[in-house]
């Protein structure tokens, strides 16, 4: 669950944080800023001055990557949409992006990732120590 959107960025900035269209809080003069969620599903602006400053942005203290977790960065602000199941739509993404990468199957990424089920396996082996 969504709890915190930390921006971090090596030059100051201000912030004006959003959520559902009403602000929340708004920030000055800093490296970097936190924001709570208390809201989910929600629908949050941060607006940014100077302009054109794209902070890193973590959630829940991870490290995000924009294209993935569909945030929309504009000159003046990003834009993102959070609900209680943003982390596993946002892993989700990351596979995904992995398998088109590597043209594979999900079945194959499951195998080079050592995920798939390998019960069968185990088992002849047992059945071998026998």
């Amino acid at each position: 669950m969504v709890e915190q959107i930390k921006l971090t960025d090596d030059k100051k900035f201000s912030c004006s944080y959003w959520v559902n269209d009403k602000i929340v809080k708004t920030t000055q003069d800093a490296k970097e800023h936190t924001f709570t969620v208390d809201v989910l599903p929600c629908h949050i602006k941060i607006y940014i001055k100077p302009y054109k400053i794209r902070p890193s942005v973590r959630i829940n203290e991870i490290l995000v990557n924009y294209g993935l977790a569909q945030i929309t960065p504009w000159d003046h602000m990003i834009e993102l949409k959070l609900d209680k199941n943003f982390f596993e739509s946002y892993f989700n993404r990351i596979i995904q992006s992995k398998m088109d990468y590597l043209k594979v199957s999900k079945e194959e990424m499951l195998e080079r990732a050592g995920l798939n089920d390998v019960s069968y396996l185990v088992r002849a082996i047992e059945g071998n120590l026998k």
